[in-house]
């Protein structure tokens, strides 16, 4: 049995047996891993603080030819605003959704594991739903599944000012081909520069997180269409947000 330790956030758990746990960590060295951790849910056993949610740890984990088997775990940094406060809650376990969704086993991603540690301490502290839409749209950019949203799809003409915008067709439309796209939906300048905006933000800067209600509620919309689109079904954490957050 090979036995490596590995630099990890949690990026999910399910409880399995009286007391035990499949968690699914994003590690620093191998990208996304499940490993069995027994016993964990006991409040005794030494797993049971480090394994929750979001923590970012160190983890030593045994290999076998099976299932890996979590046998030690130390805490490196946690946030416990993201468990006490239900709408850091939610807004957290959407970006951690989608990054699980959208990314295989074993395939190294440091660019991910970046973008979860640094958005971690954002979404403890500033405004959570904007935090995560951020780095959704981060993760979108990285992931190579993002849209076209500075020129036109159908023509390669660079937007400028208000145009159209199709899931479908992967990215902006510009008027002059708006009728030859697919589910066109409208793409104000005020979007677009959300978008840039969004891509271009530096997790360690602290400058205020500022966009109106409108903005928000807009790009939440676009963003969650199209993860949703690409995955092919829906997410549960946008119905928690739907029926207790907004």
């Amino acid at each position: 049995m090979e036995i490596f330790t590995v630099e990890a956030v949690v990026l999910k758990t399910d409880d399995f047996g009286d007391a035990n746990r499949v968690v699914t960590l994003f590690t620093k060295e191998f990208g996304k891993l499940e490993a069995n951790a027994y016993g964990c849910r006991r409040a005794r056993s030494p797993l049971s603080g480090a394994l929750q949610m979001f923590n970012h740890i160190t983890a030593q984990i045994t290999r076998s030819t099976k299932v890996d088997t979590i046998r030690d775990a130390d805490i490196i940094n946690f946030y416990d605003a993201l468990t006490n406060d239900l709408e850091r809650l939610a807004y957290a376990s959407l970006l951690f959704e989608v990054v699980n969704r959208m990314t295989f086993p074993r395939q190294q991603e440091q660019e991910t594991f970046d973008l979860l540690i640094k958005s971690l301490p954002v979404l403890s502290k500033r405004n959570p739903r904007i935090a995560a839409l951020i780095g959704v749209c981060q993760f979108m950019e990285m992931s190579g599944e993002q849209l076209n949203f500075e020129r036109c799809v159908h023509c390669g003409k660079e937007i400028d000012g208000d145009a159209a915008i199709s899931l479908l067709d992967g990215g902006a439309v510009c008027m002059d081909c708006v009728d030859a796209a697919q589910d066109v939906r409208p793409y104000p300048e005020t979007l677009r520069k959300t978008f840039e905006t969004m891509l271009g933000f530096d997790w360690h800067d602290d400058t205020r997180l500022s966009f109106n209600s409108r903005q928000l509620k807009t790009t939440e919309t676009f963003f969650i269409d199209y993860v949703q689109s690409v995955l092919g079904s829906g997410l549960r954490s946008v119905q928690f947000i739907r029926e207790f957050i907004v």
